[in-house]
């Protein structure tokens, strides 16, 4: 008689990666902006921040490229953070408010004094403007904020430095259209520009975010 085939073992199912969540998409109550300009103010800040922290691309002055992040956070929109930027320029006055009005963020503003353009043009216009300081004026390579920082005048970095403080995780903006200009504001937490530390740590990408946790933007969720 002919041997019978053995039955071979059937191949166990592959545990399958489990999809990450998708990534919170703003929505507030404020009815002055828009969950499209939500989505515009915070996604132009971690398209900044990944293109920054991939060390290939974002040019900074005399210095070169600027080198890539071991850890840089994604940033997700707060509605915390827009109502105290809301509140920071409602009153249309360009020299704003003291800090302790807003506890736990830091702001970077910016004044268009060009009110033709629609709002979505306003906010891209201060973000680029703010991150634009890089190029323009440019920071030492090691990413250390000195005391000096703040003693640059007008060739300083410190809206640039607040878009790119690695562990700035939440972000809300207001914009307000004051007739012959529009004010724009952006509220970071936990605010970033600390004396004697680093923008963010110099490194290979991603090397200091946990295992699985580094996104296609080279952005460390959380």
């Amino acid at each position: 008689p002919q041997p019978q085939p053995q039955p071979q073992p059937r191949p166990q199912p592959q545990p399958q990666p489990q999809p990450r969540p998708a990534w919170p998409k703003p929505n507030c109550g404020n009815p002055r902006l828009t969950n499209e300009l939500r989505e515009i103010f915070l996604n132009t800040h971690n398209t900044f921040r990944g293109s920054l922290a991939r060390g290939q691309t974002e040019i900074s002055f005399s210095w070169g490229i600027a080198p890539p992040a071991a850890l840089m956070y994604r940033m997700k929109y707060s509605c915390d953070a827009e109502s105290h930027a809301q509140q920071y320029i409602s009153s249309c006055n360009v020299r704003g408010l003291p800090a302790h009005t807003h506890p736990g963020y830091k702001v970077n503003t910016h004044v268009l004094r060009n009110v033709q353009i629609n709002q979505i043009g306003a906010a891209q216009n201060a973000m680029v403007t703010w991150w634009g300081q890089l190029a323009r004026f440019g920071m030492r390579s090691n990413m250390m904020f000195f005391n000096s920082e703040s003693r640059r005048g007008n060739s300083n970095v410190l809206s640039w430095s607040k878009m790119a403080w690695w562990n700035n995780r939440n972000i809300g903006c207001s914009l307000q259209n004051c007739g012959s200009f529009y004010y724009i504001a952006c509220m970071y937490s936990p605010g970033g520009n600390y004396i004697n530390q680093q923008v963010y740590q110099v490194g290979a990408v991603c090397s200091g975010c946990p295992a699985g946790q580094c996104d296609g933007q080279a952005l460390c969720r959380w």
